[in-house]
């Protein structure tokens, strides 16, 4: 039966870049002889049963000279499921589109990459993305907490041997390179805009909510370390992050 006592623990530790090849577009794999999750399993849980089930699929794509792999549906085979340990997205005719699948671990760095692609004015799109759809997208690339935007330079069915090019010049699309900018610039305090959160010296409890000893402020309110200058909420905003 399942324990009824667990031990919550966190890890922190610097890193680089997850794919040894930075910023610079990838060449990713399509396969479809292993499943990264089952049908109405734990593909939307974090937990690591998921990532080891997609080891052998990733470490053979590493000696074909793939980064990663992009794993299809495991009930059809039909449609884009993961791209490997991170979310998958694709751009065209101004959409940010992002596969909807009961199996996709509901990745928070492709919820903020939606909310800044509306914000830099492309229309996004969470639904099922066909597999012979992927060679139509002008910008690809897997996202996550590791990965920030990793763009996908070339997608190769193992299977069938078909190459879909994306990136042609072998670099990173425009719009790769300004959400990453956006998303690591709130990251790094160096954007301020109205999803940044950071608590306040002061309170505001119509503006805030108070769990335990967290606040959750639910917009903007930010103060500059130079000025110390507070910036209003914005009315009406959902709960975006709690800090302690």
């Amino acid at each position: 039966s399942p324990s009824k006592e667990y031990l919550f623990v966190i890890f922190v530790t610097p890193v680089g870049p997850y794919f040894k090849e930075g910023f610079k577009p990838v060449k990713v794999q399509i396969i479809r002889d292993y499943d990264r999750a089952a049908p109405l399993g734990t593909g939307h849980i974090k937990v690591g049963g998921n990532y080891a089930a997609s080891l052998i699929a990733s470490e053979r794509a590493h000696a074909e000279g793939f980064s990663t792999v992009i794993f299809l549906d495991a009930k059809e085979k039909k449609y884009i499921d993961e791209a490997g340990p991170a979310n998958f997205f694709g751009i065209k005719d101004g959409k940010y589109v992002t596969p909807e699948s009961n199996s996709i671990l509901p990745s928070i760095t492709n919820k903020s990459l939606t909310v800044i692609a509306e914000d830099l004015g492309l229309v996004v799109e969470r639904r099922h993305i066909r597999l012979d759809e992927i060679g139509t997208f002008e910008e690809a690339g897997a996202c996550g907490t590791a990965a920030v935007i990793s763009p996908i330079r070339m997608v190769q069915d193992r299977t069938t041997g078909t190459e879909y090019v994306i990136s042609k010049d072998g670099q990173p699309g425009p719009w790769s390179i300004k959400m990453r900018e956006m998303l690591m610039g709130i990251q790094s305090l160096k954007v301020f805009n109205r999803y940044l959160n950071i608590i306040l010296q002061y309170e505001k409890t119509s503006k805030a909510c108070h769990y335990s000893n967290f606040s959750c402020y639910n917009s903007a309110s930010f103060f500059t370390g130079k000025f110390n200058i507070p910036v209003e909420p914005y009315e009406n905003e959902p709960i975006l992050a709690c800090y302690q």
